[in-house]
């Protein structure tokens, strides 16, 4: 058995404006890790086996950034046309062809490392034809994920690639980004089959195992995941973390799980309630409030006066003072100036795909909450106040 491991795949329009010129999805960061350090892990932890990764032409960093996190060296594949799942696995059939099964796994997921050995385990015990990892969904988001109905053996019954809508009168589950495969599924792709119906046909004419997983699963699709990512692994924050390295003035008040990491510098009287991450290098300053989910990357700045809650800061980016940040994901390099809100409740009409509904203070309530998703390189001028749901694009001067 070889792993696969595929980390080219497109950003939705909403989540691109966050993805620089020749870098991928896969390398956005929570906890000072890129997206793709968590599904490399937890694969190389489960099966020491030569791990073939597979980018896009131009996308070098991610072969670079993954290496760096790799427990042994990466046989890199540049895919060079294309830009479904089916030619990304063609693009490396030469290094395939010489083994039975291999082990498939997208470089946009962040999952428990249990469910590659629960998958493994069941493969290698009931030695199916094939065996995915298939996860619960709700029916509202169907639309988003290749579906597997499954027979009450467990058995995938047939396979739905996004559909716009489906009669959920059987067990429905989204696939979830792990596979073990036989090789000669690659005859199929060769035919022109996308994974999903290559995976239907395999369900009609031999059997595919389905492993149910219903602990930490996320595809990153949509801005809504990387923010549930974020707020999933700060929440596996059990205790403070505070580097040696890092300088914190005395009346700071640090409340919670935190990690903070080298040569951050906290100034007078910052209130951090975490969980919280804060990267290499940032700088939170006086008077600010950093409240619960919120993923600070390398060298970002926080001015005074700024208050953030629930969001995810890419690295390189800059706000001056009273800036209050909900609910929102900024790209990185970018620079907020003075009193500027970015608001963060939805009207009842409006749902971004995936977005998760979450409790407020009132038992039983739900609200709406999505603040702004920022571009790469941009720019925000003072006084200025940006409406919940807020996309804006890279490289954008908001005077």
């Amino acid at each position: 058995m070889k792993n696969l491991i595929l980390a080219g795949g497109r950003a939705s329009r909403e989540l691109s404006v966050l993805i620089p010129k020749g870098r991928n999805k896969v390398l956005l960061k929570i906890m000072g890790k890129p997206v793709i350090y968590y599904s490399l892990n937890g694969l190389q932890q489960t099966v020491s086996a030569e791990t073939i990764l597979v980018y896009r032409a131009g996308e070098e960093d991610v072969y670079r950034e993954a290496s760096s996190y790799s427990q042994t060296p990466l046989i890199p594949v540049v895919q060079e046309t294309g830009d479904s799942v089916h030619e990304a696995i063609l693009a490396a059939e030469s290094r395939l062809r010489d083994i039975d099964y291999f082990f498939l796994v997208f470089g946009d997921i962040i999952v428990e490392q249990d469910a590659f050995t629960h998958l493994l385990n069941t493969h290698l015990t009931e030695e199916p034809s094939a065996t995915i990892l298939v996860v619960p969904i709700e029916p509202r988001n169907v639309y988003t994920y290749g579906l597997a109905i499954v027979d009450e053996n467990s058995f995938v019954k047939k396979v739905v690639e996004k559909p716009q809508s489906i009669e959920l009168r059987e067990p429905c589950y989204a696939l979830g980004g792990l596979y073990i495969l036989p090789i000669w599924i690659l005859d199929k792709l060769e035919k022109g089959y996308t994974l999903p119906q290559a995976i239907d046909y395999l369900a009609r004419e031999s059997r595919v195992r389905a492993v149910y997983y219903s602990d930490l699963w996320i595809d990153i699709g949509y801005p809504t995941d990387l923010l549930e990512a974020t707020y999933q692994l700060l929440s596996r924050i059990d205790q403070q973390f505070i580097s040696n390295k890092a300088e914190i003035e005395t009346n700071t008040v640090i409340k919670g799980p935190v990690y903070i990491s080298d040569n951050v510098y906290i100034d007078h009287y910052v209130v951090i309630k975490g969980p919280v991450y804060l990267g290499d290098d940032s700088f939170i300053g006086a008077h600010s409030f950093i409240r619960h989910y919120v993923n600070i990357e390398n060298r970002v700045r926080i001015g005074a006066f700024n208050e953030i809650r629930y969001s995810n800061i890419q690295p390189y980016a800059f706000t001056h003072s009273r800036v209050t940040i909900m609910d929102s994901i900024i790209g990185e390099n970018t620079l907020f100036e003075s009193n500027i809100t970015l608001l963060n409740v939805l009207s009842e009409e409006e749902e971004p795909p995936r977005l998760r509904i979450h409790i407020v203070n009132k038992p039983g309530e739900k609200i709406r909450k999505m603040g702004s998703v920022i571009g790469y390189n941009s720019r925000i001028s003072t006084n200025k106040v940006l409406k919940p749901g807020t996309i804006l694009e890279p490289n954008t001067v908001l005077k």
